[in-house]
């Protein structure tokens, strides 16, 4: 699997670089502007990288030349939501910092709204690839590509909700952390859940 993690790696490297811009950007506009989609949609693009590294794994036909190698279906499947929950840590520790820091300038910060806002970053960006990769690894890239903009329309309204949500803070009480933990417990299992589901289906899956 070590292999696997260092061909996507590069993948990344290669095809990736866009991504690592629009966040930069999208962060500078969320510490600057009140305008909560800027801080949910790099999380929600991280969730999307295991879909982008399977189109390009599909089009090189590199799926089948893996079959060759001493690596299971399961090991496949198993490296690309690591690789993806590994990208979505990575941004949700940075979009944390970057939001601590914006709450403590403007002197909207508290410990609830805080929290609130991280987990919901985390609920969204985990169901953000939960849904295609399923899809994806039973019927391949293009027949799971609804699923895949079916998902970022799901995520964006979320984002909008959830921006009203907080502009109305001050006048309408938040939803309490538990909730957002127990949605965020949720998320994770759906998570797991999907992982599950896709090794079956590609375990299946004639290529």
């Amino acid at each position: 699997m070590k292999g696997l993690f260092l061909k996507d790696l590069y993948m990344i490297k290669a095809y990736c670089r866009m991504y690592l811009l629009i966040i930069v950007v999208f962060l500078a506009a969320s510490f600057f502007g009140e305008n909560l989609f800027f801080i949910y949609y790099p999380c929600m693009i991280c969730g999307m990288i295991p879909v982008t590294l399977l189109a390009y794994d599909e089009r090189s036909r590199f799926q089948q030349y893996s079959a060759t190698l001493p690596v299971s279906r399961a090991q496949a499947v198993s490296e690309k939501y690591l690789i993806g929950l590994f990208a979505q840590v990575a941004v949700l520790l940075v979009t944390g910092l970057v939001q601590g820091f914006r709450m403590r300038a403007d002197g909207s910060f508290s410990a609830e709204r805080y929290a609130v806002m991280m987990l919901s970053l985390l609920l969204m960006s985990m169901l953000a690839s939960s849904v295609p990769l399923p899809l994806i690894f039973k019927s391949g890239v293009e027949k799971g590509r609804i699923a895949y903009y079916v998902t970022i329309g799901i995520v964006c309204g979320s984002a909008v909700l959830f921006s009203e949500v907080f502009k109305g803070a001050d006048a309408v009480e938040l939803p309490s952390v538990s909730l957002f933990v127990l949605l965020a417990v949720i998320a994770a299992g759906i998570y797991a859940l999907s992982w599950i589901l896709s090794v079956k289906f590609y375990q299946k899956r004639e290529l």
